[in-house]
């Protein structure tokens, strides 16, 4: 059985460790901080109480077996820089899908090893993993989450001021104009529950809603900038 280990069991490292527990994949724990720790055991996971910050921790917790995706999402980022450098110094095939805490940390991640990086703008949309059960869309976000994939997920809360704001979804063609495909929303004024956009494309957008993108990271960018001033 492939294993996935996720470095950091605090918010993002406890949605995709959720997430991915009824997959097929060994999940693997490891936390330097004692209350995430004792949280992924009394979760049911098996769990590594360590910082991971010398290479013979990293080989204790098999970071040159079977290991399927390699999650380096703590809650420090010069840990999770370290730790992304030294398991790709132990292991030049594993797919490392690291945090980085603001996007100008984006590339030095990348030149730490990292095969893919999460920014804190896109972490939210991660839920989606437990709420959808479209097996197309749960195949897509399998892929961008694993870093199989160039594409990359992320939300778009709409602000006071917004281009969107009080427009229709219908009145869009997000795919032909941005090169992006808007999989669902959530509307305050009814719930925190993800809306397919199968489901609701009558809707009409408003301040608070948040929109959910697929697309490369260039078109997400370009896109972002249009809902803030339509240009």
């Amino acid at each position: 059985m492939s294993k996935v280990i996720i470095y950091g069991y605090s918010n993002l490292g406890m949605k995709i460790a959720s997430s991915l527990k009824k997959s097929r994949y060994e999940i693997i724990i490891v936390d330097y901080d004692e209350n995430n720790y004792n949280k992924a055991i009394l979760n049911g996971f098996e769990a590594y109480h360590k910082e991971l910050l010398v290479d013979e921790e990293l080989l204790e917790i098999g970071i040159e077996n079977d290991i399927k995706a390699f999650y380096c999402v703590s809650d420090s980022s010069n840990n999770n820089f370290f730790v992304t450098l030294s398991a790709r110094s132990l292991n030049k095939n594993i797919k490392i899908i690291s945090k980085a805490s603001s996007k100008q940390d984006n590339k030095k991640m990348l030149l730490a090893g990292a095969t893919k990086v999460i920014n804190p703008y896109e972490i939210g949309a991660v839920r989606m993993f437990r709420l959808l059960e479209k097996p197309i869309i749960s195949h897509v976000l399998d892929k961008i989450l694993f870093g199989e994939s160039l594409l990359n997920i992320e939300e778009f809360s709409i602000l006071e001021g917004s281009y969107l704001d009080g427009k229709y979804l219908k009145d869009f063609d997000f795919s032909k104009e941005f090169n992006i495909i808007v999989i669902g929303l959530t509307d305050k004024e009814l719930s925190d529950d993800f809306i397919l956009n199968l489901y609701f494309e009558n809707h009409k957008i408003d301040v608070g809603d948040t929109l959910v993108a697929i697309g490369y990271r260039e078109n997400l960018d370009k896109f972002n900038k249009y809902i803030r001033n339509g240009h």
